[in-house]
């Protein structure tokens, strides 16, 4: 692992452009990291992209990853808040991890960033979504990548405890073009997929979060998605 990943890891710290420790928070924790490792390394994707940067240790899982596939590839940030909130930390972590030859940061809404990659033939291998968590919002960031996902390639999916990102993740299970990949904390029973399906209707869910539901999940795509124009499954 990275020695920058490493000592944020360890210090639950994040340091400025001076130097001065900043405590860490709205980043994924090292179990999703590890699985975002474990699907970069076995996907291999030549361009991927990610909603949601934040201090960019989502970020360094992967480029570690990436860095051990041992190609060229290109990571697509994309996050509207990198300066005005996080004063450009994720960044500097990258730059400092020597993970910049990777990253590409588009300082903008995922709602207008993603249809202008799409717009541009852009294809992708891997996603991680963990931008903004609103329903709506999440839709859209999986509406896009959806279309610019491969076959075979998977998406990354945070804060599944959370709600609005549930139901998202209820609606994609009723496509028949995806499968549950992995996650964390996943729920054990003999039908992993029906075990899901029933975790994830908001009827069952109670309060902001549920700690029935794993809180980070990877969906791979098994085949075109060729739904017709009057589709429909409840979720």
């Amino acid at each position: 692992m990275n020695p920058v990943l490493e000592e944020i890891l360890r210090t639950d710290c994040v340091k400025d452009y001076k130097e001065v420790p900043r405590p860490l928070f709205g980043s994924m924790g090292e179990a999703k990291g590890h699985l975002i490792m474990q699907v970069f390394e076995a996907v291999k994707p030549d361009t991927s992209v990610e909603t949601g940067f934040a201090f960019g240790v989502s970020t360094l899982f992967a480029c570690t990853a990436l860095e051990r596939n041992g190609k060229l590839a290109r990571h697509i940030v994309i996050d509207p808040l990198q300066t005005i909130v996080f004063e450009r930390i994720g960044l500097l972590n990258i730059k400092r991890a020597s993970y910049d030859r990777f990253v590409e940061l588009q300082e903008t809404g995922s709602e207008l960033a993603l249809p202008l990659l799409y717009q541009t033939n852009t294809r992708v291998q891997a996603a991680i979504i963990d931008g903004y968590h609103t329903f709506d919002h999440a839709l859209i960031d999986f509406f896009y990548i959806n279309k610019m996902l491969d076959v075979g390639g998977v998406v990354i999916i945070d804060d599944v405890n959370m709600p609005s990102v549930a139901r998202l993740v209820a609606h994609i299970t009723t496509y028949p073009c995806y499968r549950v990949y992995g996650g964390t904390e996943m729920p054990r029973a003999p039908n992993l997929f029906v075990s899901l399906r029933r975790l994830f209707n908001p009827k069952g869910l109670s309060g902001r979060h549920s700690r029935d539901n794993p809180s980070c999940i990877a969906l791979q795509k098994t085949a075109p998605d060729i739904r017709d124009q009057d589709w429909h499954v409840d979720f």
